[in-house]
């Protein structure tokens, strides 16, 4: 069944939304392994690559990541030199932080990485999740994670926080600070700091980013990266082969 309803209308009638994309990146992968195969011999089992290559970071520390998926921009790029990224976690940050409204984190996050400034938690049970992005709130994830934690949240009652931000439900969100506020007390915390808490996230969740998302772009474009690194002739003929189809096709949008 198809319907041309909004999604958030049929969503309380139990019909699902599904958004089916296409990414034509994928296509310049497949062509650059063909062209490998076809001048080294050599089989490539792209999703088994290690995340931990040292010569692909280097490609992401110098810059040099045009025809790469979701790196390449100019602005990206200067931040790829100051950030100098070692691990895959900066990489998802770092897609998740390059949009408008969280960009202006990225030099915090910066500096924190190098050591430059403190890291800095409003709590110290929020370590745990705000450890890889060094206190920095970038990810719906740990909106709902933390609610659980301090507040004592249910699963169901994180996601229906995460959406409600997101869309700015403000009778949603006062009749929820209500239960954090009360959740906080129960768990001992220090209220006046949990206020604080609360009133960040209502900020954050402008510009809040789903960490699977981010997760899955992130893994995409560092193999279009360890390609590059590897095997830059093959690949960037891939990626000329394609010139006129870069980027992503929403291909159909529909509730179910």
């Amino acid at each position: 069944m198809v319907t041309q309803f909004e999604g958030s209308i049929i969503e309380s009638a139990g019909v699902i939304k599904m958004d089916f994309l296409g990414l034509k990146t994928l296509t310049i992968i497949k062509g650059a392994l063909d062209l490998i195969k076809q001048n080294h011999g050599i089989t490539i089992s792209i999703d088994d690559i290690p995340l931990d290559d040292e010569k692909t970071y280097e490609l992401y520390q110098k810059g040099e990541t045009n025809g790469t998926f979701q790196f390449e921009s100019p602005g990206m790029q200067k931040y790829l030199r100051e950030l100098r990224p070692d691990r895959f976690d900066d990489l998802i940050a770092m897609n998740a932080l390059y949009r408008p409204g969280p960009l202006e984190y990225i030099p915090l996050f910066i500096r924190r990485k190098h050591g430059l400034e403190e890291t800095v938690y409003d709590l110290p049970e929020m370590e745990e999740y705000m450890r890889d992005t060094y206190g920095i709130s970038v990810y719906q994830e740990q909106v709902m994670l933390l609610s659980q934690k301090l507040a004592n949240f249910s699963k169901g009652d994180a996601d229906v926080l995460r959406k409600a931000m997101g869309k700015k439900q403000k009778a949603v969100l006062d009749k929820m600070k209500k239960q954090f506020m009360e959740g906080c007390k129960t768990n001992g915390h220090d209220l006046k700091i949990c206020d604080k808490i609360w009133t960040d996230w209502e900020a954050f969740a402008s510009y809040a980013f789903n960490k699977s998302h981010s997760t899955c772009y992130a893994f995409v474009a560092y193999q279009t990266a360890y390609l590059k690194a590897h095997y830059p002739a093959e690949y960037m003929a891939s990626v000329l082969n394609n010139a006129n189809n870069l980027g992503e096709d929403h291909f159909l949008y529909g509730g179910m």
